[in-house]
């Protein structure tokens, strides 16, 4: 099935081949600092989706502990158990990954990270030294002054939608539907906000599908089109992590939800795109593995709200996989990375436990152009 139009956008995993420096040093051991961070400011959220890749995190006892969230959402307690960073240990870690070499700076994972009150300002202070920041949020706790920062010094924000109407928003996230208005509402606001101020930000309305919202994906399109987003983002959703799943696995009904991606595109316009990101899955919509190693996870590095470095980001709140902390000094992170523990953790994962994997296309590349060099890579 078609995924794009133009090749040249941000979901095609072959931009990985960029990647060659940082590639060429896994493979000699040699890490170079990780081209981003994605940093976790928050282990809790206000929404209880059903299929949630952090359902571990956010319902796991222990994390349960340690400091609690004032009424703004802010706390001066500092401890490696907490749920939320402070200001002052944020600012201190970008400030340390930025001087280490990382660019770009994707707020979002175990948890909403706009239920951090302090996100707003870290942003425009990465900006001001001239690095990336991106976002992954469910866009109901942004207030103005947060969507007048993103839109103002942004590279993109993804807002997750994931259905087609408030009603079944409301079912399948455990909230009033009042808040799939909200939603809308902020998504249509930052629309407006790029338009008055001409940035290049590129907005999207995510949608991770289950079984349960298979038929909504073209009302959602549709809904994408009509507010005015740059595109939306289609792919299934990771059900691994759910606590309590065991081996469930989801069916997805795939002659349905093929046929409401097929009408999707036909929404597409020179202004609005849909990006299905099939090239990443099976046919059935299962886990995608055409690799035999782990060698991607040091393009990353995975800064979580309890003060820990995790392996990758599809392990993040797993202590099993914490490389080490960040909390207190960040600089300890110079300790480990690509260090011997760093390197032994990669060579003893265990695929067929992974409950996904995020750069498991940039794991092929590295086994194919690297190792097995079948694009021969000498001759242009």
């Amino acid at each position: 099935m078609k995924e794009w139009t133009d090749p040249f956008n941000s979901f095609n995993s072959l931009k990985g081949l960029l990647y060659r420096p940082w590639l060429e040093g896994i493979l000699r051991g040699e890490f170079l600092p990780p081209i981003e961070a994605s940093i976790d400011p928050a282990f809790l959220c206000n929404l209880d989706c059903q299929w949630c890749n952090s359902h571990y995190i956010l319902k796991n006892g222990h994390h349960h502990e340690g400091e609690k969230i004032g009424e703004n959402g802010n706390s001066k307690e500092k401890h490696a158990n907490s749920r939320m960073m402070s200001r002052d240990h944020l600012f201190n870690l970008c400030n340390f990954l930025m001087d280490w070499g990382v660019q770009g700076y994707c707020f979002a994972g175990g948890g909403e990270p706009f239920i951090h009150r302090d996100l707003w300002e870290i942003t425009r202070h990465i900006a001001t030294r001239g690095f990336d920041t991106a976002f992954l949020t469910n866009g109901s706790m942004m207030d103005e002054r947060d969507m007048d920062t993103v839109v103002r010094y942004s590279r993109w924000i993804g807002v997750s939608v994931d259905a087609g109407n408030r009603d079944s928003y409301a079912r399948l996230k455990g909230v009033p539907p009042e808040v799939f208005d909200k939603t809308v509402e902020n998504l249509k606001r930052m629309v407006e906000l790029k338009k008055r101020m001409g940035t290049r930000i590129e907005i999207s309305l995510k949608f991770l599908i289950c079984p349960d919202n298979s038929g909504e994906i073209f009302d959602a399109t549709r809904l994408a089109r009509e507010i005015g987003v740059d595109y939306i983002h289609i792919r299934p959703a990771a059900y691994q992590n759910i606590i309590g799943n065991g081996n469930l696995k989801y069916q997805f009904p795939v002659s349905l939800i093929e046929d409401q991606i097929k009408k999707s595109f036909e929404l597409e316009t020179p202004d609005f795109q849909v990006f299905g990101v099939r090239h990443k899955f099976s046919p059935d919509m299962s886990i995608k593995r055409k690799f035999n190693h782990c060698l991607a996870p040091p393009l990353l590095i995975n800064c979580g709200a309890d003060g820990h470095v995790y392996l990758c980001v599809d392990h993040r709140g797993k202590r099993q996989f914490s490389l080490g902390t960040h909390y207190p000094d960040p600089e300890n992170i110079l300790t480990f990375w690509g260090g011997e523990k760093h390197q032994l953790m990669m060579n003893c994962v265990n695929l067929d436990k992974c409950p996904r994997c995020t750069f498991g296309i940039y794991n092929e590349i590295i086994e194919k152009t690297l190792l097995k060099d079948q694009m021969c890579r000498n001759f242009p």
